[in-house]
C-alpha cells in the first residue's frame, strides 16, 4: 500500500504543485512550524535521518528532479540537496496536533482550523493548510472519508 500512494505521490508532485498553488493566495496562514515525524521536520539534513533511522527500505532516486526518497515502514522522506523538503506518512504516525490514519476530516478541521482548502486528486479527497511564515504545507489525504495518509512539504 505504502508503494503504491507512493508512486502515486512521486509521478504527480510537478501537477501537484499546480493544483495548490491557486489556493495559494486564497488561504490564510496557519502554524505548521512543530510537524515532526519520528523527529525528523523539513530541511532536516539527509545524513540525520539516516543517522537516526538507519538504512531505508528502498531509495528511489528521480534524475529529473536532482531528489530522492528514502521510504521506510508508513513513512517517506523526499531529499534535495541533502535537506527533507517532503515527507508523508500514514499508519500510527501523529500530527504535532495528534492527526492519524483514520481520523476523519471533522478532527482534521477542529485540530488545524478553518483556514484550509479543499481538491480532489487520484480518487481521493484532500484537505490543505498553509504556513506562510515557514513556507510549509500540509496536506490531508481520504478516502471513504477516513485520512489514509499526510503530506508535510515546503514550497
Amino acid at each position: 500500500m505504502v508503494l503504491i500512494v507512493s508512486l502515486i505521490l512521486l509521478t504527480g508532485y510537478g501537477q501537484d504543485l499546480i493544483n495548490r498553488e491557486k489556493f495559494y493566495e486564497t488561504i490564510e496562514h496557519t502554524d505548521l512550524s512543530l510537524e515532526n515525524v519520528k523527529r525528523i521536520s523539513l530541511d532536516t539534513a539527509e545524513e540525520t535521518v539516516l543517522t537516526n533511522l538507519k538504512a531505508p527500505f528502498e531509495v528511489n532516486e528521480i534524475p529529473e528532479t536532482h531528489t530522492k526518497y528514502l521510504v521506510y515502514d508508513d513513512v517517506e522522506f523526499g531529499i534535495k540537496d541533502k535537506k527533507v523538503f517532503r515527507y508523508f506518512f500514514r499508519g500510527d504516525y501523529r500530527t504535532a496536533k495528534g492527526i492519524r490514519a483514520g481520523d476523519e476530516a471533522e478532527k482534521v478541521i477542529d485540530a488545524y482550523g478553518p483556514n484550509y482548502y479543499e481538491r480532489t486528486d487520484t480518487g481521493t479527497d484532500i484537505i490543505g493548510y498553509f504556513d506562510k511564515q515557514h513556507n510549509i504545507n500540509i496536506e490531508f489525504s481520504f478516502i471513504d472519508k477516513k485520512l489514509i495518509g499526510t503530506i508535510i512539504q515546503k514550497y
